[in-house]
This record gives structure tokens, C-alpha cells and sequence, in this order.
């Protein structure tokens, strides 16, 4: 029965939106979504007993919709596109009090240099971030250096002409979009072939050029 499932694996699906697993599979505590094109975390807010989640090298750039799922322990979003903006959503998980473990390596948003400071700082429940122990040392540090940060992160964003608000909205489920829109993101070089930059909307353009 779909309903008793604790663990479901769709990886390597082309999946591009998560919709009915939530209303499927209540009792989940494992799922598996890496290597999708996932481009939003949506639909999820049902699976009061997950507790990892697997959403590696999909097309995420904002963490949101978790809330609820209060028994989450391990979140690994590694290798998706989270910029240097998506860390003022790494705030959507602080009430999530069991979550030990996170994994953002591999996204722009840690190229920051203060990056760990920052999300150790922001989600003091966290044990482990990107596969390394947080320290009692480094958590005081953190907790000492978050104002700065906050301080610094918005400046620089606003200086880039990025909008603020919109990076930290907190967003709590409910969207119900149809197949998303993908706009053509490549040109034509002269040699008359196409290039486009490796990005979340190139990614779902390719898949559904080839189905």
C-alpha cells in the first residue's frame, strides 16, 4: 500500500515538479529525489514523519515549504543552483528543530566567504554541515558573528540590485502553477549553433527537447 510506504526512491526521473507524494505517502521518512529537475520544494508539507530528504542536483533555488515536515533530521541539497540571495531562506528551516544535517556544497551560495558562519549561525540545531561536525567553538563564533553577517549579506545584495525582500520571503505551501513556462535561455552563435548557459531552465529545456 502507498500509504504504509517509509521509503520511496525517484531519482534520475527527469521529475520536474513534486506534486502528490505528500497525499500518496503520508507516512514517508525517507525520499529520495536527486538527479531531477526539480526546480522548487512544494508539496511536501504532509510528510509529518520525514526525516531525510534527498534533493541533490535538481534545479532548487530557494529553500522553502519545509516547515512543517517537523520530523526532518537531513536535508541535502547539494549541487543546485541556491545563489549567494537564497541564504536569507536558509531562515524557512529554523523551526525545524530536529534538523541535524544539512548539505548545500556545490551551490553558489558557498562561495560566500561567510557562508558557514552564516548558516551554522542561522540553524543552531544544525550537528553537521556539508559532511563536517560543527564544533562548539565554531557555533560561539557563529552566534557572535551573525549580526555582522545578516548586516553584510543584505548590503552587498542590495548593492547588486537584488531584491531583499523577495530572497527572504518565507513561503509556506499552496502552490498550485501547471506545468511551469521555461523560457529559451541560449543564442545562436556564427557558426549557426545554439549555446546556452548551464542553468535550472537550460536543464529542463534539454530534457524536454529529448522526450
Amino acid at each position: 500500500m502507498l500509504s504504509t510506504l517509509e521509503e520511496v526512491a525517484l531519482h534520475q526521473q527527469n521529475i520536474e515538479k513534486i506534486e502528490r507524494i505528500g497525499q500518496l505517502c503520508p507516512k514517508l521518512k525517507i525520499l529520495y529525489l536527486q538527479n531531477n529537475l526539480i526546480s522548487k520544494i512544494q508539496n511536501l508539507h504532509k510528510l509529518k514523519e520525514l526525516q531525510y530528504l534527498n534533493l541533490a542536483v535538481n534545479n532548487i533555488t530557494k529553500i522553502q515549504n519545509l516547515q512543517r515536515c517537523e520530523s526532518l533530521q537531513k536535508l541535502d541539497l547539494t549541487v543546485n543552483f541556491i545563489p549567494k540571495a537564497g541564504l536569507l531562506s536558509v531562515a524557512s528551516i529554523a523551526g525545524n528543530y530536529n534538523l541535524w544535517e544539512l548539505f548545500l556544497i556545490g551551490n553558489p551560495c558557498t562561495d560566500w566567504p561567510g557562508y558557514r558562519l552564516y548558516v551554522v549561525g542561522k540553524l543552531p540545531q544544525l550537528h553537521k554541515l556539508d559532511g563536517q561536525p560543527i564544533k562548539a567553538s565554531e557555533r560561539i563564533a557563529a552566534a557572535q558573528a551573525l549580526p555582522h553577517l545578516e548586516q553584510q549579506l543584505h548590503d552587498e545584495l542590495t548593492a547588486e540590485g537584488g531584491d531583499v525582500a523577495a530572497a527572504a520571503a518565507i513561503e509556506d505551501d499552496g502552490d498550485t502553477d501547471e506545468v511551469q513556462e521555461v523560457q529559451e535561455t541560449g543564442y545562436v552563435d556564427e557558426k549557426g549553433e545554439l549555446r546556452r548557459p548551464w542553468c535550472p531552465a537550460t536543464r529542463i529545456l534539454e530534457h524536454r527537447e529529448m522526450e
